[in-house]
């Protein structure tokens, strides 16, 4: 605050500068706030759950898309749609990304499932709100029980989604339900890779990060029959379930995270940061022939840039599309206001 006086005499006190976007220490990457309007239906009065992650979700609704056209083709026969397309979503909180590939395919069906009494009823009042009642259902179900194993197999999805708790919990300290996913923090997505082994959809879209073993997540797929098509990734500080198992990370072998003065600077400009990592998705296919290079490149990825930083995603080396972007803090605050509409009569974001 700067003291300056009024003519009376009297102090006043005024701000030095206007807040605005702190400079970034790295401008090589894209902001994955520019793949934002793909969100702009679900603005109040849609509503989240109390543990919603934008850039999770967003990325997981980028990976959606593309396996759609995967799904598509295993309810075609000589270019007829058979039966309308089905969607199940694992974890499906809010329901949102779902119910986005609902408004993309007009001819679809949704399943969703969640632990979660709370989020199953935030859930149907949305697609209430979208006018997607119709097309959707959501119930309460643990993705371990029989009850789910039965549902998934007699509704026969041709797209699985799981955009699940990933991060690692330390031995007797368990995690919130929502953040933590076993001691490597991949229990929810080989699970999801079981339920896919058992019903065989024709594709899936899953979401992991760097700090659950990406390698393994690639692997138990090839070894249930589906091969990853292409990969998304955004580079983000460490968050309030990430950083408080910190210690824990650079324990593991197979967590991949970056703790460099100038990646933490560029993922959060007002230092806070303890470390980077990635978030990760892909869309999958049942493939008869695996290609047994994508899960090494997929591991040469997470290990360049728990090395070299920001720099191993400008561009990196894959037998399969490789999308990256960065999301700092400032642009995470963006995304965030932009799912609460309009302030004041302008966008948020």
């Amino acid at each position: 605050m700067q003291k300056v006086s009024l003519p009376s005499g009297e102090p006043r006190y005024t701000m030095p500068y206007r807040f605005g976007r702190p400079l970034t220490s790295h401008d090589r990457l894209p902001s994955l706030l520019d793949e934002a309007g793909r969100m702009r239906a679900f603005v109040p009065p849609f509503r989240f759950t109390s543990f919603f992650s934008p850039e999770d979700t967003l990325l997981c609704a980028i990976a959606a898309e593309a396996a759609l056209s995967h799904a598509r083709t295993a309810h075609r026969f000589d270019g007829r749609k058979i039966d309308p397309l089905r969607i199940v979503e694992l974890t499906t909180g809010s329901g949102l990304v779902g119910l986005h590939l609902l408004r993309l395919e007009n001819d679809s069906r949704l399943l969703g499932l969640d632990i979660d009494e709370g989020a199953v009823k935030t859930a149907n009042g949305n697609a209430n709100i979208l006018g997607l009642l119709s097309r959707s259902s959501f119930l309460c179900a643990d993705m371990w029980s029989e009850s789910t194993k039965q549902s998934l197999a007699a509704y026969k999805p041709h797209l699985l989604i799981c955009n699940p708790p990933y991060i690692p919990e330390p031995k007797g300290l368990p995690l919130e339900r929502e953040a933590g996913s076993g001691h490597d923090g991949t229990a929810h997505l080989m699970e999801t890779i079981a339920l896919a082994a058992k019903v065989q959809p024709r594709a899936m879209a899953l979401s992991w990060c760097s700090l659950s073993d990406p390698a393994a997540v690639i692997r138990q797929a090839a070894h249930a029959g589906y091969s990853l098509n292409s990969l998304f990734i955004v580079a983000i500080a460490d968050g309030e379930y990430s950083g408080s198992v910190h210690s824990y990370l650079r324990t593991l072998p197979h967590a991949w995270l970056n703790e460099e003065s100038s990646t933490r600077q560029a993922l959060a400009p007002d230092g806070a940061a303890r470390f980077g990592y990635l978030l990760m998705a892909g869309d999958f296919s049942l493939q008869d022939d695996i290609d047994s290079r994508t899960e090494s490149a997929v591991a040469r990825i997470c290990e360049a840039f728990a090395d070299d930083g920001l720099s191993a995603l400008e561009n990196p080396e894959a037998p399969i599309p490789v999308r990256t972007w960065i999301l700092d803090r400032w642009d995470e605050v963006r995304l965030r206001a932009s799912l609460h509409g309009e302030i004041g009569g302008q966008p948020a974001a």
